[in-house]
């Protein structure tokens, strides 16, 4: 979505995504936004960073999509 921050005026607000004060996307501690099934990480989420952390932030992020579509997850979760 952009080193910038997130894109205002696409798809983040036809879902109706819950944004924090410092205009990134709010996400709950499994990764997932205020639009069930609907999933944050990097930049997106944490603003500007460095690449280590976005990969991160991914792997964690898909540790909660697992266990949002299976129940449970035995992904590693670095964050």
């Amino acid at each position: 979505m952009g080193f910038m921050g997130p894109e205002r005026g696409c798809v983040l607000d036809q879902l109706g995504v819950r944004m924090t004060e410092r205009g990134t996307v709010w996400r709950d501690e499994a990764w997932m936004t205020s639009v069930p099934g609907v999933f944050a990480a990097g930049d997106l989420q944490r603003g500007q960073s460095l690449i280590v952390w976005a990969i991160a932030d991914g792997r964690s992020c898909a540790r909660g999509v697992d266990r949002y579509l299976m129940g449970d997850s035995d992904l590693p979760a670095p964050l």
